[in-house]
């Protein structure tokens, strides 16, 4: 039966323009951005929107996507299901225009800033604040601030009797009220209970009086001229009066959705509603101030933490939540959740660990142990929050994941940092760690450059190291390290000097299953990368969440496989399959072949033992290129041949047990603390607890600003330099030793 072939399709893709009807039944899009996709008929209606989106540089959100028909080219389809992306291959023949389109927002998703909630003061026909609802402005909706429109600023201060539920309340109206109408103003008076505002302009007549009601915090405007004399150097020279902490409180919301939205995206927005440019220094402490509004002073925090762990150590059953302290200051955290204990049963016993730093207010480090899935997926096992990589710290995080894990033999692969060798020996015994290849050549580089070896002959050292690490007998070992011997004899010392039994599988006592690098470390990191900026309480609760999410997505994936085995290990067997196309076998019974590399080596495979002569095999799991020449006419299945711990049925017990949900309703607010015993506090239900006191850690800031940026690897590939002097790659003017010639 012959195949039908897919249709494809040319579609002009449009977006954040208008659509305009045309008299002769065409149309016209003016504005916004226009992008042209070919996409084959059988997409799945996500792969459309994902293609089109990654065209037009924008993200899915809430957009609906509508296209138009041959037939008729001012009518718009909706796109909504798999059916309407048939019908719009079948109503089109060579190309389409598709239009994707924000949904209309409401004054219901706009936070009201502003409100009054005093029934006996609207009695008293006062001008409510809350009436600036009413009005709307596209731009500060979408940052969730108040929102204006110029000619209407008048509104947001209207004058006598208007009143505002808070102080604060009343300071963003009165910045907001200064921003739109282009003038600055200062206090002559600021205390809770009356303020006096004059324009800064020497003579202005523009003075504003408010006062609090009662002692209390409703303050009510008790008299404003809204009038101003201003000459043009006055407006040429004006400049915003900005509050920090009140550009913090309209942007809090914000926040708490996109905790990574940046000071300069504050300053960005700032400027687009106001036309006024804030400094970056002024954004980021109007960041300070929304967090110190959402979650309360970072010092705070701490006092939560006793709390914290018992709650997660109760919500989800079999959880390890630990915490150390030094004379009432926070020392260690350990968190380690149930259902990641439990389905690491289930996973190779190779752990990854490694730290990275934390650029909150309090800095640290977070230490983290990951083990590998089914289909070499990030499985988060442990995380602790210390304050350095020293030897206290690693030997307490190795004790508690020794807990974890048991009496478990695992291979805990390191990237050689002093501390974490030092404890592994004494929890888990020094023959367990394999380091890291990656830092290895890093280390080996540095080694090489100072012995006089650049560019070709560095690189050319390094592929003889990358050669002796997966080196899998100790004759092929002796073999590699002769031929770096003949390199230089000092580069096979150095390589003699450190360790190969801790790096090279010729040596290496257990079976690493080929994991050779801490790359999945690296993946936690970035992972985390969100996280890392928050207080300690924000951390844990945004963990929580992650790995509630990437559990269930995870678990939802295995339903799509349509393999015994996952995509990431097809993928290795396929490039298995493509070195061995050249390579001859035979029989010499029913389970045993002999294979024929393209040199003529001869290998044995074994199907019953799951083993060949090259090691391959048995160390990584997965049949090796001459197993997959012998498994072709064999009669067997590829996937029975793989290890039983990469199967699909393994991901399904790695990801059996979901995360319980963690109740977080009751959490004790920080004003529920007695200032005078911050170890007792009040339940909702009116019960008194008792908590050791934890105050944060003493910290001491370095100089300068705070790096934020990872150091590159050494062995990272770089653009390469070339001088401007003499023209050669490798260095660059100021190091240049070339003669010139005259």
């Amino acid at each position: 039966m012959a195949n039908v072939q897919q249709k494809t399709l040319t579609c002009f893709c449009y977006w954040g323009g208008k659509r305009t009807v045309n008299s002769n039944c065409t149309f016209s899009y003016d504005g916004g951005f226009s992008k042209a996709v070919l996409v084959k008929e059988g997409l799945k209606l996500f792969e459309l929107i994902e293609k089109i989106c990654a065209a037009l540089k924008t993200t899915v959100g809430e957009k609906k996507f509508f296209y138009n028909t041959k037939r008729d080219k001012t009518k718009c389809l909706l796109l909504d299901d798999e059916d309407t992306v048939a019908m719009m291959f079948h109503c089109n023949e060579d190309e389409v225009d598709l239009f994707v389109e924000e949904p209309p927002r409401s004054n219901d998703d706009l936070p009201a800033v502003y409100s009054s909630t005093r029934e006996s003061f609207l009695a008293d026909n006062t001008v409510v604040a809350s009436n600036i609802m009413e009005m709307s402005n596209s731009r500060t909706k979408e940052m969730g601030m108040i929102p204006y429109l110029p000619e209407d600023a008048n509104e947001i201060l209207s004058g006598k009797g208007q009143l505002f539920d808070s102080p604060d309340l009343f300071k963003q109206a009165l910045m907001i009220f200064a921003a739109s109408n282009k003038f600055s103003f200062k206090y002559l008076d600021n205390s809770k209970a009356y303020y006096r505002v004059v324009c800064q302009v020497e003579g202005c007549p523009w003075k504003l009086t408010a006062r609090c009601d009662g002692g209390g915090d409703v303050v009510r405007v008790i008299g404003m001229k809204n009038e101003h004399i201003h000459n043009a150097s006055d407006g040429s020279s004006y400049k915003a009066t900005i509050s920090s902490k009140q550009v913090g409180l309209f942007f809090k919301n914000k926040i708490v959705q996109k905790p990574s939205f940046l000071p300069r995206d504050i300053c960005n927005e700032f400027e687009n509603a106001f036309q006024y440019r804030m400094s970056y220094k002024q954004g980021w402490r109007a960041k300070e101030h929304a967090k110190e509004c959402i979650s309360g002073p970072p010092s705070s925090c701490f006092h939560l933490l006793p709390w914290m762990c018992r709650r997660l150590e109760d919500a989800i059953p079999g959880t390890r939540a630990v915490w150390t302290s030094n004379e009432g200051k926070f020392k260690q955290l350990f968190v380690s959740y149930g259902c990641s204990i439990a389905g690491f049963k289930y996973c190779r016993p190779v752990l990854k660990l490694d730290a990275c730093f934390l650029t909150g207010y309090y800095r640290g480090h977070c230490l983290s142990a990951s083990a590998h899935d089914a289909d070499d997926g990030l499985y988060p096992l442990a995380y602790a929050i210390v304050s350095s990589e020293n030897d206290d710290d690693w030997l307490w995080f190795l004790q508690n994941l020794k807990e974890v894990i048991g009496e478990r033999r695992v291979v805990l692969i390191t990237d050689r940092n002093t501390s974490l060798l030092n404890g592994i020996i004494k929890v888990f015994g020094g023959d367990c760690n394999a380091w890291c290849l990656r830092h290895l050549k890093e280390n080996f580089s540095r080694f090489s450059s100072s012995k006089g070896f650049k560019n070709e002959r560095r690189k050319a050292a390094l592929k003889i190291v990358d050669q002796i690490a997966y080196a899998r007998t100790e004759n092929r070992f002796n073999f590699h390290m002769g031929r770096l011997r003949g390199m230089d004899p000092e580069l096979a010392k150095w390589v003699e000097d450190n360790n190969p039994n801790h790096w090279s599988n010729a040596y290496f006592p257990y079976k690493r299953w080929d994991k050779m690098y801490t790359n999945l470390a690296e993946c936690f990191n970035n992972w985390i990368l969100p996280l890392r900026d928050l207080d300690i309480m924000q951390f844990m609760t945004g963990h929580v969440t992650k790995v509630t999410d990437m559990l269930l997505r995870k678990r939802a994936a295995i339903c799509s496989w349509k393999l015994p085995v996952g995509p990431q290990i097809e993928k290795e067997i396929k490039e298995h399959q493509f070195v061995a196309r050249k390579y001859m076998h035979r029989p010499t019974s029913p389970t045993e072949f002999t294979v024929l590399n393209t040199h003529q080596k001869q290998f044995a495979v074994k199907f019953d033992q799951r083993t060949c002569s090259c090691l391959a095999w048995q160390m990584s799991g997965v049949p090796c290129a001459h197993a997959c020449r012998a498994i072709q006419n064999s009669g067997f299945c590829i996937y029975d041949m793989v290890d039983p711990m990469m199967s699909k049925s393994t991901q399904i017990l790695i990801y059996e047990n979901s995360m319980s949900p963690v109740p977080l309703h009751d959490m004790p607010p920080l004003s529920s603390f007695d200032p005078s015993n911050l170890s007792s506090y009040i339940t909702d239900e009116g019960v008194t607890c008792t908590d050791p006191v934890i105050n944060p850690p003493s910290t001491k800031r370095g100089s300068g600003r705070p790096k934020k940026r990872r150091i590159e690897s050494q062995t990272q590939e770089r653009d390469t330099v070339n001088c401007s002097r003499c023209r050669e790659p490798g260095h660059n003017r100021s190091t240049c030793k070339s003669a010139i010639p005259g």
